[in-house]
């Protein structure tokens, strides 16, 4: 399943790129969405967030109350404009589910956007398609309460 999102933010790009790849940032980010114990990295361009999450209740019956999560972002060299292009993947360890896909950091008159575009897949027959639309809500509600975290540290 196809799922794109996009995420505005008041800082230019070289501040976004310097908050998405703060580990200071990534252990706020995921403290303040529910997972105070998220094991994090950062280098160069590379970030991983090792989580647990409370799971849709759409998608319990399949996976329990919590979920555990590993989210990697890689980022490419800043072009002229300070835009970036990256990669990212969200995966569910022992879980047939990834969301894999494409970030791009651009510049805008007020500030910065990431534009994520990825494909959602739970691979279990007959069921797969039918969890890909219970989470789908789910996955890009916590892209954008990200950025609500990320717009509030920006500011501070």
């Amino acid at each position: 399943m196809q799922l794109t999102s996009r995420q505005e933010f008041p800082a230019p790009p070289a501040d976004v790129y310097a908050m998405v790849t703060d580990e200071a940032f990534l252990r706020h980010a995921a403290a303040e969405m529910g997972s105070p114990d998220a094991r994090v990295a950062a280098s160069g361009g590379h970030t991983a967030v090792e989580a647990s999450v409370e799971a849709p209740p759409e998608v319990r019956p399949f996976v329990g109350d919590r979920l555990a999560i590993i989210q990697e972002v890689r980022w490419g060299p800043a072009e002229a404009d300070g835009g970036r292009s990256g990669t990212f993947s969200i995966t569910v360890p022992g879980k047939p589910v990834t969301f894999e896909g494409t970030a791009r950091l651009e510049p805008t008159a007020s500030g910065s956007v990431i534009d994520h575009a990825g494909d959602l897949s739970v691979r279990i027959p007959l069921l797969g398609a039918r969890i890909e639309k219970e989470a789908a809500p789910a996955i890009l509600e916590a892209l954008d309460a990200q950025a609500r975290v990320g717009r509030a540290w920006l500011t501070r």
